[in-house]
C-alpha cells in the first residue's frame, strides 16, 4: 500500500476536466438524440395513424357482419313470432301443425326446425318425428320461457333429438288469464350463420366469430374445430366483448393470435359478432421500418458513445475504476488503506475513505465482540450459566423432528428443588442463588461426556433433554443426579432430611406424526408432581 499525499490539486485542472466531459455530453445530446427522437416520433405517429385506420376498417366490417347475421336471426325470430301466435290453434290439428312447421323448416333459410310444446314440456308438434313426445320441462331454458314474455335464446345446448350442439329461440304464448298455453321453439341453423360469416370476412386476414353470452363461440370463419362450439368464459377477449354492446379492443383471439377486434351486439339477444384482424400482419411493414430506422440510429449513437468513451477513458473512467477497486479491497478486508490512484483531485476523497475505513474497522471489531456477548446471553441463563428456556425449546423442537424422522426415543428429566421457598426464607436470596448454581454445576457434571442438554426451566426447576436415550437411561441419570445432590450436603434445617433435596420426574417417547412435544413435557411434569406428592427426594417415571 502506498499512502497518498495530502496536497491539494491545482485549481486550474478541474475546469479542464469538467469542460471535456461536458463537451462529450453536449455532442451526444445535440447530434444523436434530437435526430433519433424526431425520426422515431414520426414513425410512431405513422404507426398510430395506421392503427386508427385499421380500427375504422374493422369497426365497419363488424357492423356489416352484424347486419348480415341479423338477417338470418331476424328470419328465425319472425318464424318464432308467427308460429307462437298460431300455436294454440295449431295444436288443435296436430297433423296440420306438423306439415306447417315442416314446410317452414324446409323453406326458411337460417332455421333447422320448429317445434311446439304444451306447458308441461311435452312436444306436441315438430318438424322431426323423433322430436314428437320429447319432454323439455326439466330444461332451464324451457322454464325461463314459461316464466317470461320475451324471446329466450339458449346457450349452446345438446339436442335431445339429434345429440348435436344446437341453439334455440323460444317464446311462450299466454292466454287471457296470463298463463302459458304453448311454448314454441325454433332451432337456429348454425351452418347457415357460418356461411354468412364467411361472406362477411372480405378483408384479408380477417376472422369472424359469433359469440353467445358466457363466451360460447357459435360460429367462426375461418372454421377451427378447437374453437367452434367451445366455451371461453374467462378468456380476455370474452371479458372485453361482454363488458359493452360494441367497441374496439386489441387482445389475443381464441386461437392465441393477437388481433384488433371490433364487436357489436345483436339487438335484443345476447349475441355478439366479433371481427378481428391480426396485428402482426397489419403492423408488420411499419414495425419493420421502425426497427430498421432504430437500428441505424442506434448504430450511429453507438459510434458517438464509443468516441466519447475513448476520449474519457484515461481522463475520468480509469482513475475512478482504480479508486473503486481500492475502496472495495478495503471493504473486503484485503487492505487497510486506499491505494493512491495517481490523480491529485481524488486526494481528499482517498483521505476520507481511509479515515472512514479505520473507523469502520474499529466499529466492526466492537460490534463483533458485543454480538458475541449478546448471543451468549441470549442462549444461557444468567444465574446458573446453563442453557435457558428459549435454548431448550429450540433444541427440543429440532430434536423432536429428527427423532420422529429416525424413529429414535427422546427422554426428558425434570428436576425441582424441594422446599426452595423455605430455603430462601431461611438463608436469604443470595444463599438461594448459590444453591441453584450448585445444583446447576451438579447437573452439568452428571451430563459431562454426553450430548444431553441441561437447561434451567424456570425458578428452581431444571430440565435435561436426552436425545436417543430410552426411559431406563433417563431414570439412571435422575438417580445419579439425586445422589450427587445428596453428596453436596447443602444444609436445609427447615426440612425433615436437614439438607437440600430435589424431586425428579422422567418421561420418554418415540415421536410420531400424531404426537406432540408438549405432551412429553407434560408427562415429565406430571411425573415430577407425583414425586412431590409422594414425599419428595425421589425419582418417578411417567405412568
Amino acid at each position: 500500500m502506498v499512502e497518498v499525499s495530502g496536497a491539494d490539486s491545482p485549481a486550474g485542472d478541474r475546469p479542464q476536466r469538467s469542460s471535456l466531459r461536458r463537451r462529450i455530453l453536449v455532442l451526444i445530446l445535440l447530434v444523436a438524440f434530437p435526430l433519433s427522437a424526431e425520426r422515431m416520433l414520426a414513425l410512431l405517429s405513422d404507426r398510430h395513424d395506421l392503427i386508427v385506420g385499421v380500427e375504422d376498417d374493422v369497426r365497419d366490417l363488424a357492423r356489416r357482419a352484424t347486419l348480415a347475421q341479423m338477417e338470418g336471426l331476424t328470419r328465425a325470430r319472425t318464424v318464432l313470432d308467427v308460429v307462437s301466435r298460431q300455436a294454440p290453434d295449431l295444436l288443435k290439428e296436430p297433423a296440420e301443425c306438423v306439415r306447417y312447421v315442416t314446410r317452414l323448416a324446409d323453406e326458411v333459410a337460417g332455421i333447422q326446425g320448429v317445434y311446439v310444446a304444451d306447458p308441461s314440456g311435452q312436444v306436441r308438434c315438430a318438424h322431426l318425428p323423433l322430436a314428437m313426445g320429447v319432454n323439455l320441462f326439466d330444461r332451464a331454458y324451457f322454464q325461463e320461457a314459461l316464466a317470461g314474455d320475451d324471446v329466450v335464446m339458449t346457450n349452446l345446448t345438446v339436442s335431445r333429438v339429434s345429440g348435436r350442439n344446437s341453439v334455440f329461440l323460444l317464446r311462450a304464448e299466454r292466454g287471457a288469464d296470463g298463463r302459458p298455453k304453448t311454448v314454441t321453439g325454433v332451432l337456429v341453423d348454425l351452418q347457415w350463420l357460418s356461411r354468412i360469416a364467411a361472406g362477411s370476412a372480405v378483408e384479408s386476414g380477417a376472422v369472424v366469430d359469433v359469440v353467445a353470452d358466457g363466451g360460447t363461440v357459435l360460429v367462426r370463419y375461418p372454421a377451427q374445430a378447437d374453437i367452434v362450439e367451445h366455451h371461453f368464459p374467462d378468456h380476455p377477449l370474452t371479458r372485453a366483448i361482454l363488458a359493452a354492446d360494441e367497441g374496439i379492443v386489441t387482445a389475443p383471439g381464441y386461437d392465441g393470435k393477437e388481433r384488433i377486434f371490433a364487436f357489436s351486439r345483436f339487438e335484443g339477444l345476447d349475441l355478439r359478432v366479433v371481427v378481428g384482424m391480426e396485428t402482426a400482419k397489419v403492423l408488420a411493414p411499419i414495425d419493420r421500418k421502425i426497427l430498421a430506422t432504430a437500428v441505424a440510429h442506434f448504430v450511429a449513437l453507438a459510434c458517438f458513445l464509443l468516441l466519447a468513451w475513448v476520449a474519457a477513458e484515461h481522463l475520468v473512467i480509469a482513475p475512478i475504476t482504480r479508486l473503486a477497486r481500492a475502496v472495495a479491497a478495503v471493504g473486503r478486508g484485503e487492505a487497510t488503506r486506499v491505494k493512491d490512484v495517481g490523480v491529485r483531485e481524488f486526494t481528499p476523497l482517498v483521505q476520507a475513505f481511509d479515515e472512514m475505513a479505520q473507523r469502520l474497522s474499529q466499529r466492526n471489531s466492537e460490534l463483533r465482540t458485543i454480538n458475541g456477548r449478546l448471543a451468549s446471553l441470549a442462549r444461557t441463563d444468567g444465574l446458573t450459566g446453563l442453557a435457558n428456556r428459549r435454548t431448550f425449546d429450540v433444541q427440543f423442537s429440532q430434536d423432536w423432528v429428527r427423532a420422529r424422522a429416525d424413529a429414535t426415543p427422546l427422554t426428558l428429566v425434570m428436576l425441582d428443588v424441594d422446599h426452595f421457598k423455605a430455603f430462601n426464607d431461611t438463608f436469604g436470596h443470595v444463599a438461594g442463588d448459590e444453591a441453584l448454581r450448585s445444583v446447576a454445576r451438579m447437573l452439568s457434571a452428571a451430563a459431562a461426556g454426553t450430548s444431553h442438554l441441561v437447561a434451567r426451566y424456570g425458578g428452581e426447576e431444571f430440565i435435561v433433554l436426552m436425545s436417543g436415550a430410552r426411559l431406563e437411561a433417563g431414570v439412571a441419570f435422575a438417580d445419579d443426579a439425586r445422589r450427587l445432590l445428596a453428596e453436596l450436603a447443602i444444609a436445609h434445617p427447615g426440612v425433615p432430611r436437614r439438607r437440600l433435596t430435589a424431586s425428579l420426574g422422567v418421561a420418554s417417547t418415540v415421536p410420531t406424526p400424531e404426537g406432540s412435544p408438549d405432551a412429553l413435557v407434560a408427562a415429565a411434569d406430571s411425573a415430577l408432581y407425583e414425586a412431590k406428592r409422594t414425599g419428595r427426594d425421589r425419582v418417578v417415571t411417567q405412568a
